[in-house]
């Protein structure tokens, strides 16, 4: 039996590629074993009875409180020799790291026990348990290609792993064959929902047609407040949604997304090909998803609309443009669907196979 064991906690940014990566090396007959924190968001939605998971104790560091930095040094060498225990007991073929706090002791354990260790970087800007474990990887997978700032011959970019769920959604030829004249927007503020985007949205969508504009708004759970009163006071026909599994589907109902720019979601809709209009969010690590987001605005991929003073007007106009010139819609689609390489997962589970062989 074959083993690889998969460093990855907290959001979906860091699980869901994790999970995709799982799922494809199950069919290669590996054994996973996947080490998080007891309260990751992996102990929800990881439910293959093939994974294993197996717990550190592990906490973030950058952005805390003084108290809660001192903590979460003293968990790091906690979690290092737990991660060690796990490592040694089960002497993996591979180590995956997804970033996060919670691989760094998985980065540091391989290279002490000399065992093949891997990383992906989610993000424009790589995070700091990435840079650090960068100096222990066999190979790195950028999402986005220079993400490090450093050219490397381990560095490899392959974009990110997207959830199988999405490789049956329609292309944006059926789409936006369908709804030219008839705008349907979906508004989303990532998995926790965005305040900003929950009291903007609704009086912003306003200024539009009501005749040609259909909204589904997602809030994030305890968070749809009033917003579908304020839609209905409006006169626009909207449905407010706290939480949905089915993101696939409601991708394939929508021909314009408006949303945060965190990576998983980026990757969701670059997979497909849907027109977006992206709104970084500002306090993210770094400044990390306007790079993001400037990256396919760049190649005219997207949209980028900051988080400003004067945010209604810019968005008005950026929309009103395309409701006026609804083939840019469509340009838009097919040029997100071309800016990361094809098949992430293939090229990556191709790649580790070739590490292990050279073990």
């Amino acid at each position: 039996m074959k083993y690889a064991v998969i460093f990855s906690s907290g959001t979906g940014g860091h699980v869901y590629p994790a999970l995709r990566l799982a799922e494809d090396l199950i069919k290669e007959k590996y054994k996973i074993i996947w080490v998080g924190t007891v309260n990751g968001l992996e102990n929800t939605v990881v439910k293959n009875d093939s994974i294993s998971i197996k717990h550190i104790s592990a906490t973030g560091f950058r952005g805390k409180k003084l108290l809660t930095k001192f903590m979460s040094i003293f968990l790091l060498f906690k979690s290092i020799y737990e991660s060690y225990k796990i490592l040694k007991n089960i002497k993996p073929d591979i180590v995956i790291g997804f970033g996060g706090y919670v691989s760094i002791s998985g980065a540091l354990v391989s290279f002490l026990l000399r065992i093949p260790f891997v990383i992906h970087e989610q993000n424009a800007i790589a995070g700091s348990a990435n840079h650090l474990s960068f100096y222990f990887a066999n190979r790195v997978y950028e999402t986005f290609p220079g993400s490090f700032a450093k050219f490397n011959n381990k560095i490899i970019h392959t974009g990110n792993l997207v959830r199988n769920k999405f490789l049956n959604c329609k292309n944006p030829e059926e789409i936006y064959s369908e709804n030219s004249f008839h705008l349907k927007l979906l508004v989303l503020g990532g998995s926790q929902g965005s305040s900003f985007i929950n009291k903007t949205l609704p009086f912003a969508i306003s200024h539009f047609p009501k005749d040609i504009v259909e909204v589904k708004h997602i809030s994030g759970v305890g968070k749809s407040e009033n917003i579908q009163e304020k839609y209905d006071s409006y006169g626009i026909s909207a449905k407010v949604i706290e939480y949905s599994d089915d993101i696939n589907k409601l991708f394939d109902w929508s021909s314009l997304i408006v949303c945060r720019a965190g990576s998983t979601t980026i990757s969701e809709l670059a997979s497909i090909g849907r027109a977006c209009i992206l709104i970084p969010f500002p306090n993210a690590t770094d400044n990390h998803q306007l790079k993001n987001a400037e990256y396919l605005s760049d190649n005219s991929a997207a949209i980028t609309l900051q988080q400003t003073d004067d945010f209604i007007e810019n968005f008005v106009t950026t929309t009103n443009f395309l409701i006026l010139k609804h083939e840019r819609l469509y340009s838009l689609a097919q040029n997100i669907k071309k800016i990361f390489p094809e098949n992430a997962s293939f090229m990556i589970t191709e790649d580790i196979k070739k590490i292990i062989s050279k073990k």
